[in-house]
């Protein structure tokens, strides 16, 4: 398994789900919970995209290997 693409993955998640949380907030008109809106919109799209990108990865090598044998 690749970790660097696992990470880039989750980062760049992470920005969508930062652009996610900041337009909720905006949207919700609630200034002292948009920080906490945007971080959980963080958190949640690094771990959504570095868990999609893992899986992708092991079906890759599951595949790989069935083809082997």
């Amino acid at each position: 398994m690749n970790i660097r693409v696992v990470i880039f993955s989750g980062i760049m998640t992470a920005l969508v789900g930062a652009m996610i949380g900041a337009a909720v907030g905006h949207i919700g008109n609630r200034r002292e919970r948009t920080p906490g809106i945007i971080g959980g919109g963080v958190v949640l799209g690094f771990v959504i995209g570095s868990a999609q990108e893992a899986v992708r990865q092991q079906n890759r090598q599951r595949i790989d290997e069935e083809e082997e044998n």
